[in-house]
């Protein structure tokens, strides 16, 4: 059977039909428009199926391969030439694994020379996709299928093979699968220490809660003088000491324990199958001994130390939060009593829980006293360098221990039930600014405020904020509505997720705070409607040093603009921060580099000077037509 023949007969056409791309019946629509207007009336357009099926394979992207039984090559066309780098005359008569497999793969030689195709092995249905070896020494990747014309046992049986070089599609679904790996990994691993995290740690105390068939008990450490060290040598001493507290954590529990860090300087190591209390008090002497002796950092010999608390469950345990609360009642009165030291949770230490109730009582006066407030953080292009706007932080001015961070507060405020409304009086103080901000003539500045679980998951929410913004002559699409992503996850019904599709109905950006944190991976961003993810300050802070924060970074920002996001970069500081973040493209930052938080009349003043220094009066400032800006 000549090729000729071959290409005519209705069996090629069962294997054309496979794989013929729409490109090449344009270019044989073309042509046979050509020839129509070139053909005399009442003649044939082309002249036969032959000619047509010519144009076919010369005109194909793909490349087109005949082989015999034995994977001999009786002819290829131009595509597959173009493909490997081979002429047709280099090839003929050569079977395709002398030359285009690469050496860690190719066969013996006695291999090639016995090799024959096995046509009952269903090889016309399959497709594979193989590393290849261009002529130039360059490798890519192919995707092969085939066709039979024949029957077993018939010396003329031929083989086809359509080649396509899908090198680029593999490449990068290798890259998004090893970005969404690495966001995954994150979502349940600390980033600094490569821990597990909050998340990992609350889904194994979940499993063996529900199958326990001995007691599980809680070790809650917290390093001692962490933050003077951290304060007084800088962030680097700071990541070395989290990291060799987390080698030493490791190198100190059973295989089956699970070690995780649960906050800044926080751990919490989950002991499974606890007979005796003894094992956990012996564990936590050998931590305090381990994490009290000198660490060297650089030049320098580093004294921090480790309060422990314990906490064990009984039959009647059924959830991870009573053991979580129960170690850090434990801990608390370590470190109220001395620190570097264990003590085990018992009913003697309601003393802490009284205190609680203390500062409970004193968060309910505060509320009703006005004694909330906000602090304005300016939000930076990273480009333009254009203030966009600023992100309300709540703060409490206390009357015996000054003004407090949510730190502070907010676990109690959790506990109390309070936090909705903290969240509301901080959202009308911040919408309290914006409108101020546009009396000042800035028209162009947004607001962004932070909203908790707790409210979102109320109904009136949405439709009494969207009423706040209206009484104050502002629009939804002024105001941006930070959500952490843990709080998407952490109940048991959607609420949180329709209260975010309605803020988005209403017209506001929504944006994931301390992305990287929690639960949010691919299908997640995919599926919510939000505008961007504020990327946490934990990995921007080891910026630009840590490789595996660059990469982690990277993969995030990547991710977003395959998505169509904006990314916020919390925490900016230094100046080799933000010349990476504008090289890996994030949109925005924010910051100590920028500005810290200020006051409301502060705002207003800096906003002015940044006006002024950028040489341009009004850069940042837009006025509509007839309202003068005022002073």
């Amino acid at each position: 059977m000549d090729i000729v023949t071959l290409l005519t007969g209705p069996a090629f056409w069962t294997g054309i039909a496979l794989t013929l791309m729409v490109g090449v019946m344009a270019v044989f629509q073309r042509r046979l428009a050509a020839k129509q207007r070139s053909t005399a009336p009442g003649q044939r357009a082309i002249g036969d199926d032959r000619t047509v099926l010519e144009m076919i394979v010369e005109h194909a992207n793909d490349g087109i391969v005949v082989q015999d039984v034995f994977g001999r090559i009786e002819w290829s066309n131009p595509a597959y030439s173009r493909i490997t780098g081979f002429s047709a005359e280099e090839i003929l008569g050569r079977r395709p694994q002398e030359f285009v497999l690469p050496d860690d793969v190719k066969p013996s030689d006695e291999e090639i020379a016995s090799f024959r195709y096995d046509i009952s092995s269903g090889i016309l249905d399959s497709y594979e996709i193989v590393r290849n070896v261009r002529k130039s020494g360059e490798t890519f990747w192919i995707q092969l299928s085939f066709a039979v014309v024949g029957k077993e046992g018939d010396p003329n049986l031929k083989v086809i093979v359509i080649c396509r070089d899908v090198t680029e599609q593999n490449e990068r679904e290798e890259a998004l699968k090893k970005a969404k790996h690495e966001v995954e990994h994150l979502a349940r691993h600390d980033v600094l220490t490569g821990l597990a995290n909050r998340i990992q740690l609350a889904e194994f105390l979940h499993k063996n809660l529900q199958e326990q068939r001995e007691r599980i008990g809680l070790l809650h450490i917290d390093l001692d003088r962490f933050k003077a060290v951290n304060d007084t040598l800088g962030h680097a001493a700071g990541d070395a000491i989290l990291v060799h507290a987390g080698d030493i954590m490791r190198s100190l529990v059973r295989s089956n324990d699970l070690v995780s860090r649960v906050g800044g300087d926080e751990f919490v190591i989950a002991c499974p199958n606890i007979r005796d209390e003894a094992v956990l008090a012996a564990m936590a002497e050998r931590l305090v001994a381990a994490l009290g002796k000198p660490f060297q950092w650089q030049d320098r010999s580093i004294h921090i130390g480790a309060s422990v608390g314990i906490s064990i469950s009984r039959a009647s345990t059924r959830y991870a939060e009573e053991l979580l609360h129960e170690a850090d009642i434990a801990l608390y009165q370590v470190k109220a009593t001395g620190r570097g030291s264990f003590i085990s949770f018992n009913a003697e230490l309601g003393t802490i829980h009284r205190h609680r109730q203390k500062l409970h009582a004193a968060l309910v006066a505060a509320i009703r006293t006005d004694q909330l407030f906000v602090v304005f953080q300016p939000q930076q292009d990273i480009t333009s360098g254009k203030i966009l706007g600023f992100e309300a932080l709540v703060r409490w001015r206390h009357p015996e221990y000054g003004i407090l961070s949510p730190a502070a507060f907010f676990s109690v405020a959790e506990e109390s039930g309070l936090m909705s409304d903290i969240d509301r009086i901080a959202a009308r103080h911040a919408l309290d600014g914006l409108s101020a901000l546009r009396r000042a003539g800035w028209f162009d500045i947004r607001m962004s405020l932070n909203v908790s679980s707790y409210l979102l998951s109320e109904k009136a929410f949405v439709k009494t904020l969207r009423q706040e913004v209206m009484t104050r002559g502002l629009d939804a699409e002024d105001v941006t509505v930070e959500i952490l992503e843990t709080t998407l996850f952490s109940y048991a019904d959607d609420a949180p997720l329709h209260a975010i599709q309605s803020l988005s109905d209403a017209g506001f950006s929504i944006e994931l705070d301390d992305f990287g944190t929690g639960y949010a991976g691919l299908a997640h961003l995919a599926q919510l409607p939000i505008q961007g993810v504020k990327i946490d300050h934990s990995m921007i802070q080891r910026l630009p040093s840590d490789n595996t924060s660059q990469a982690i970074v990277r993969a995030i920002i990547d991710l977003c603009h395959e998505l169509g996001l904006h990314t916020v970069a919390e925490g900016v500081e230094l100046p080799e921060q933000q010349a990476f973040l504008t090289k890996a493209g994030c949109s925005v930052m924010q910051g100590y580099g920028i500005a810290q938080p200020m006051s409301l009349p502060d705002a207003l003043i800096w906003m002015a000077k940044m006006d002024r220094a950028a040489g341009s009066p009004g850069r940042y400032l837009r006025t509509p037509v007839g309202v003068a800006p005022t002073a």
